[in-house]
Formats: structure tokens, C-alpha cells, sequence
């Protein structure tokens, strides 16, 4: 009986939903073609409606993802907007959200930060630098019309900005998303043949903007950003359908989908700055050595085996030095000459004599002074 009671409601609301979707159609071409700027005056018979409510805006231009949301007065539901050519954009970044790389092709903007600061990072085409700005409150940076650009609050408070953009319909394409809404097969070849199946894993679990950013932000602001919303796809026609057995994002479960914990308790740093989680039971890229280890490892073995070959050609040339060296000559003795030798006259003591020590005494003394 209550779910009867509530299909009338349902069906009430999507008929107004209809409704009011016309209504804002039909108004907006009666704006593109009334003959001046009267007319288009005339079409909008309320003062109000030519006021914007950025805290009560239309749902259609809300943008809401898992790091914040973002507010378009655009002219798709603000219709005065109109031949004004401009449009206005609304940004709350929660603390590590990022607006994801995108691109507006239809117009330049240029972006106010209320608070806080936030990182502004663009390229303008292929070949040009990679610009990126740190701005703080009450300084604003320009993006250019089709410059592929980002922002990321990379702090633990919520950021506001504001956009003005140089037209009514400015346009959004999010480059990640229009990437891989591509055919998987050119995707695949662009990105140096990486397989379809990789692709249309990849593809499924792009989340929505606004997105969360950085781990490392994460981490230091204690966020567990679970699973992402991925509803902002492009939608698949037969030209960039994914082949019939490729998995789904159920049955494709990469680490960007699973809950966020904080690594720096069970991760340990390898000799080569490489990252390796210590608490892991998989044998696969662990037990693989990287080939940059593997030249490690060898350059590491050459010089403990030159080093081996230089103690062994020390040693044997010391113990060669210490057999030349081993026979000892005596150099000649200063007063060698008052040194009796046998050579010299001696005493007579061939007959039956008795010695007398001061006969022999005398005797060498006088041989002393001969």
C-alpha cells in the first residue's frame, strides 16, 4: 500500500521534471531568436530571472563527485545568459578534492580563489610547457579556451574559487573520460599497445569529477575515499563499444578501487627509492627482481671482486718484497781497523811458559801503538 502511495509522487515528479525541462527549452529558444536585446528582455518577464541562486541552483548544473561539487550558471539553466556570451562557474573543494583534468571548448577561463590556496596546473596544446601555479586567496590565473587543465586543493580545509568563462555554453570535456570513450583499440594502440582488456578496465573505473587527489594527501588529512562515484562515462555506440568479453568493473578490481589506508605503517623503502608493501603475502611483483636491481646487483659484484684482486696482488707483492729483503749484510763498522783480527801478531804461548796476564796485556798494547 506504501509503494502505491508512492508511484503517484514518482510519476508526479518526473512529469514536472519533463515539464519544466521543456519549459526552459522553449524559453531558450525564444531567447536565440528574438530580434534584440527588447526582446530578449520581454521573453523574461520576472525581475528574478535574472538572479542566479549559487546555494540553491538547478540540479542540472550541479556537478557532484566524492571530493566536492561544482555549480554552472550556464545558459543551458540560467536562459538570461543568453547572447551575453559569459558564463559563471562555482567550485567547493573539500579537503584533497580535485577538479579533474578537462577542457572547455568553447571558452577562456579565468579563476578566482576566495580561500585557502589551491594548485592550478595546464597545458595549452601539444609541444607547450606544462604551466602549474600555487595560488593563495585574491589571486586568480588565467586558462585559455581549450587548454587542458586541473585543480587541486591539496590541504585539509575546503576551498572555494570562482570562474568566469567567455560564454554562455563554455562546454566540458573531462580528459580522461573522453580518452578512453574512445574505440579500446585506438586507445589501446595510443598508449603504446597496452591491450583492450587493460583499457576497458581502466575506463570503468574512472571516477567522477570532482575526484579525490593525491594519497599522500589523503594520508597526512586521515581520508578513507572508499569507492569513487564512475557515472560520468562516455556513452558506448557500436563505433566504441567494448568487446562483449572484456570483464566489467566488478569483475576488474585494480588498488584505485579499494579503501585508502595509510601506507606508511606497513611499507618499507628499498635501496632503490622503490616502494615495496612489507605486509603483502603476493609473490608476484615482489618476488620479481626489477632489472634495474639486477644491474645493481651486478655492478655492486664487479667492484667487490676488483676489490678482491687488488688485496691479492698487495700481499703477494709485500711477500715477494719480504723474500729479497730476508738475507741481511752487515755495512761496514765505523773503527773496524782497532778491532784485532786473526791476522794480527798474538802472544807466543807455543812453549810450556805459564800465561801471564800482564805479559799478554802489554803485549797488546804495544801492537796497539805498533
Amino acid at each position: 500500500m506504501f509503494s502505491s502511495f508512492l508511484l503517484p509522487i514518482a510519476l508526479a515528479a518526473s512529469v514536472v521534471t519533463a515539464q519544466t525541462t521543456t519549459d526552459v527549452n522553449s524559453l531558450i529558444a525564444e531567447l536565440i531568436t528574438a530580434p534584440n536585446h527588447k526582446g530578449r528582455v520581454g521573453d523574461l518577464p520576472k525581475d528574478s530571472d535574472f538572479v542566479f541562486d549559487f546555494a540553491n541552483p538547478p540540479a542540472a548544473g550541479v556537478t557532484t563527485g566524492a571530493g566536492g561539487h561544482l555549480v554552472l550558471a550556464s545558459v543551458a539553466d540560467f536562459p538570461a545568459l543568453v547572447g551575453n556570451g559569459i558564463a559563471i562557474a562555482a567550485g567547493f573543494l573539500g579537503p584533497c578534492g580535485m577538479n579533474t583534468p578537462h577542457t572547455h571548448p568553447r571558452a577562456t577561463e579565468f579563476l578566482y580563489l576566495v580561500n585557502g590556496s589551491l594548485t592550478n596546473g595546464m597545458i595549452t596544446e601539444t609541444g607547450s610547457r606544462f604551466i602549474i601555479n600555487n595560488i593563495t586567496s585574491d589571486q586568480a590565473m588565467l586558462l585559455p579556451q581549450g587548454s587542458i587543465h586541473f585543480q587541486f586543493n591539496d590541504n585539509c580545509e575546503t576551498v572555494h574559487f570562482v570562474s568566469a568563462l567567455n560564454s554562455a555554453d563554455p562546454g566540458v570535456l573531462l580528459a580522461a573520460q573522453g580518452l578512453f570513450g574512445l574505440p579500446p583499440s585506438i586507445v589501446a594502440a595510443s598508449l603504446g599497445q597496452l591491450g583492450v582488456e587493460e583499457v576497458a578496465g581502466i575506463a570503468t573505473i574512472i571516477p567522477d569529477d570532482i575526484a579525490f587527489g593525491s594519497q599522500e594527501c589523503l594520508a597526512r588529512c586521515g581520508i578513507n575515499p572508499g569507492q569513487q562515484p564512475t557515472k560520468e562515462q562516455v556513452p558506448r555506440v557500436s563505433g566504441n563499444a567494448l568487446p562483449s568479453a572484456i570483464m566489467t568493473a566488478s569483475a576488474w578490481t585494480p588498488s584505485a578501487t579499494t579503501p585508502y589506508t595509510n601506507q606508511s605503517s606497513n611499507q618499507s623503502r628499498s635501496v632503490l627509492g622503490a616502494i615495496a608493501d612489507s605486509s603483502s603475502g603476493s609473490s608476484g611483483s615482489s618476488s620479481k627482481m626489477q632489472p634495474v636491481e639486477i644491474a645493481l646487483i651486478a655492478v655492486v659484484g664487479v667492484m667487490g671482486a676488483g676489490y678482491l684482486v687488488i688485496a691479492a696482488i698487495f700481499f703477494m707483492r709485500r711477500r715477494s718484497s719480504a723474500k729479497q729483503n730476508r738475507t741481511y749484510t752487515r755495512p761496514p763498522m765505523k773503527g773496524r781497523a782497532l778491532v784485532p783480527t786473526l791476522d794480527s801478531e798474538v802472544p807466543d804461548v807455543s812453549d810450556d811458559k805459564p800465561y801471564d796476564p800482564a805479559d799478554s796485556q802489554q803485549s797488546f798494547y804495544n801492537h796497539l801503538h805498533a
